[in-house]
């Protein structure tokens, strides 16, 4: 039994549009969930920060949301403020286990003596990876022990 040319052309054809679909399909399902920031829940003790908060906090945050705005829109940007003396590690503890196997961004170590302490994390995921920062501002010159800490999301680029 021989395909004549125009069949196996017609086949070929067929598969080749079956297999672009399929890309096209898994690439708008990543598109879709790249442009939605990451919901990340604060450690127990956090309070929402109105926005009235310190203006080196607000500063902090806009840098933040600046940073991880892309063209897919704006960054999730939420202010807490914490119970004096609050430990880091609770708190990078408790965002890392909500974002199980992203790939931590740098050394995320505390510093007793820092006044602000960062860590970050990105999605593993090679089209568009979403990112999430964490900062906890200790800041004595201003508040004795006044803690505060701040979560970003943004969304894939």
């Amino acid at each position: 039994m021989r395909i004549g040319r125009r069949r196996l052309g017609a086949a070929l054809a067929g598969v080749l549009a079956v297999v672009i679909l399929a890309l096209g399909a898994m690439t708008l399902v990543r598109w879709r969930a790249a442009g939605v920031p990451r919901t990340i829940t604060p450690p127990a003790g956090a309070v929402p920060q109105p926005p009235a908060a310190e203006r080196v906090v607000i500063d902090r945050a806009h840098i933040m949301a600046l940073g991880l705005r892309s063209d897919r829109g704006d960054a999730t940007v939420h202010t807490y403020s914490l119970p004096a003396r609050s430990p880091w590690l609770q708190a990078r503890k408790i965002v890392a286990t909500q974002l199980d196997h992203w790939e931590q961004l740098g050394d995320c170590a505390d510093d007793p003596a820092a006044p602000i302490v960062e860590c970050a994390w990105r999605e593993p995921t090679r089209w568009w990876p979403r990112e999430v920062r964490l900062t906890m501002m200790r800041l004595p010159q201003t508040q004795p022990d006044h803690t505060y800490l701040i979560i970003a999301s943004g969304r894939g680029d």
